[in-house]
């Protein structure tokens, strides 16, 4: 139990570095981009669904980010 609770206590009280920073950056602009072309490129579809499918992506994008670098 112990453990766990360093563990949880590291990850709050992480400093942010460059990469954290632009790794976010990278999952908002992916953001924006998909939520402006979506529509374009799928006619017919809900504003919600489109929201939901577009932050899905930048969230997997943001997490295969973390695990790369």
């Amino acid at each position: 139990m112990l453990l766990s609770e360093t563990l949880m206590f590291r990850l709050r009280h992480r400093h942010w570095t460059a990469k954290d920073f632009a790794i976010l950056g990278c999952a908002m602009v992916l953001y924006v981009v998909l939520r402006l072309t979506l529509p374009k490129i799928i006619k017919n579809v809900d504003d919600k669904l489109i929201d939901k499918i577009s932050f899905g992506a930048a969230i997997v994008a943001m997490l295969a980010l973390m695990f790369v670098t």
